[in-house]
């Protein structure tokens, strides 16, 4: 029998009550947003947080370890390194193991890369070691993240998925702006600590998602099997120009949002990092909002196509953000380009889901990421650099620009025709 002993039956009946109702509430809101769906959405949010939650506090960063743009510009890249690095081992990890056992990895990195740091605040090298430790947890839950859906998803729904996944992780960029600003001078803490926080949110979810399928996630292919569909992915040219164009896409997004307050800080004396953070958490928003249309917006052309005259429109606003001296002609170019990488995403994944077997979706989508990452992690450390030795942004714009314009005329020469899966 049922025994509260500080409350009466009646108050007991109604916790009673209330609690069913929760469970009810949770139950139906399950059913009306497919798993696919709000699981991905969840931990891309948590993703794109942990991505961005050093740079709206990169003072607090500057002071502590006592650098400078260059230095700061290493500390902020060191996620991307081993998030870039990760992707091709851990797709093939992913593939074999299963998503679920998976997802625990993700969550055990990502908590002793949050909490490391904090062993020595003021120490740089321990610092980027745990940040190197966080962007394999990073690296891991994206390419999981993109196995649930291609696991649970139906066919029709792939395309809308992905989009839909991708906006939560722009959105997941914005929020740090929106929230890390408020803490003051322990910003710094509140970012290595979401890290944790994220971690919680997503254990608790874990058990909600239909295990069965996750747990036989895996592929029993023998080595020479992996070693010939690694040869295939790796020398494909369809994937090396996807990541390279994804790394412009996604690349320009975080970069955008790592180096765009200073940027407007520089077209303004009086201005400090924290006046614009409103502004740049709004050009992410705008990127959610690519990436929420990104599904529709490739059925309009051929993907290929659509990819490459995005790619193409990025170089000539990068170009125009290098001629830039004036708050307004840096944020329109940013808005635009903002709103079109955010359009290619789900162009991206499902052109290069297309063109791997089943049974490696994870290592053909962890080696194109691997490629974009590295794009991204190239355009971090231009534009730093350039930065701190040139005393402005503008030649790392331009040099990203001509590399944006040169990807987009190696992409007219394949032949997308005669593409095919590895087998």
């Amino acid at each position: 029998m049922f025994f509260c002993p500080h409350a009466s039956p009646r108050g007991c009946s109604g916790n009673r009550d209330r609690l069913t109702l929760r469970r009810a509430a949770f139950k139906v809101l399950s059913v009306s947003i497919p798993v696919y769906f709000w699981f991905p959405v969840l931990g891309s949010l948590g993703l794109g947080f942990i991505s961005m939650n050093a740079p709206p506090v990169s003072d607090q960063f500057m002071n502590m370890f006592s650098v400078g743009y260059g230095g700061l510009s290493l500390f902020l890249s060191a996620i991307y390194w081993t998030h870039s690095a990760v992707q091709v081992p851990a797709g093939l990890l992913i593939d074999r193991i299963g998503v679920f056992r998976s997802l625990l990895v993700c969550i055990a990195l990502c908590v002793t890369g949050s909490l490391g740091p904090l062993i020595q605040p003021n120490d740089l090298l321990l610092a980027i070691v745990f940040r190197l430790i966080l962007g394999v947890s990073t690296g891991m839950m994206f390419l999981v993240l993109i196995k649930i859906v291609q696991i649970l998803t139906p066919l029709n729904q792939v395309a809308r998925a992905q989009g839909v996944q991708g906006a939560a992780f722009c959105l997941g960029t914005m929020l740090p702006y929106l929230t890390l600003t408020h803490a003051g001078a322990s910003g710094w803490l509140a970012a290595y600590c979401s890290g944790v926080v994220i971690c919680a949110i997503l254990g608790a979810c874990l058990f909600r998602l239909p295990l069965a399928p996750l747990r036989e996630s895996r592929t029993t292919a023998d080595a020479a099997q992996v070693w010939h569909a690694m040869k295939v992915i790796c020398t494909s040219r369809h994937i090396w120009f996807l990541g390279c164009c994804h790394g412009f896409s996604y690349g320009s997004l975080t970069t955008v949002g790592t180096w765009l307050p200073t940027i407007l800080a520089d077209t303004r004396a009086d201005s400090t990092l924290e006046d614009w953070a409103v502004a740049t958490s709004a050009i992410l928003l705008i990127g959610t909002a690519g990436r929420v249309f990104s599904g529709d917006a490739s059925r309009l052309m051929p993907r290929q196509n659509l990819i490459r005259h995005v790619t193409f429109c990025i170089g000539v606003l990068y170009a125009l953000l290098a001629l830039a001296n004036s708050p307004v002609f840096v944020l329109i170019p940013a808005l635009v380009l903002a709103l079109l990488c955010g359009g290619t995403y789900a162009a991206i994944f499902t052109l290069t889901i297309d063109h791997a077997s089943p049974a490696y979706v994870a290592t053909a989508v962890g080696f194109m990421n691997l490629l974009a990452n590295g794009m991204n992690i190239m355009l971090i450390l231009v534009l730093g650099n350039a930065r701190e030795f040139s005393g402005g942004f503008g030649p790392g714009l331009g040099l990203a620009a001509l590399g944006a314009v040169s990807l987009c005329a190696w992409g007219r020469s394949i032949d997308w025709q005669g593409a095919a899966q590895p087998p």
